[in-house]
């Protein structure tokens, strides 16, 4: 399995060792329209292909409510397990809300540090 990247106006891509990086670029607000645009992106990034994320949401401030309710169903689709990568008391308090209220299908944590994650998501990698 080779590593590739791409990067968008709102986030960079890039796969490593059979883990998905999804890393945000500074948004101040997530809303609709971006939502569907960064899904639609790994979504064809992934080209069908079901890998464990990384999903480092360090650089986003927040996200409006039609945002998190699209990402909500549509952010997990073709996704092993998810890893959500923040830095802010905040951002833990409104994604443990939204893991406690939506039918979440892959394993989902929350880590503050990449290391943790990154173990956390090895275990759902495609054996090579």
């Amino acid at each position: 399995m080779s590593d590739m990247a791409i990067e968008d106006r709102y986030a960079t891509l890039e796969l490593k060792d059979g883990i998905l990086h999804f890393v945000y670029k500074p948004i101040r607000c997530i809303n609709l329209t971006i939502a569907k645009n960064v899904v639609e992106t790994r979504l064809r990034f992934q080209e069908g292909i079901c890998y464990p994320v990384m999903c480092d949401l360090r650089a986003v401030e927040g996200a409006d409510k039609d945002a998190r309710d699209y990402l909500a169903i549509k952010g997990s689709l073709l996704t092993k397990a998810q890893a959500f990568l923040i830095k802010s008391n905040y951002t833990l308090h409104i994604l443990s809300m939204y893991l406690q209220t939506t039918a979440v299908n892959p394993p989902t944590e929350i880590f503050k540090e990449e290391t943790p994650a990154i173990a956390f998501l090895s275990r759902f990698r495609k054996e090579i």
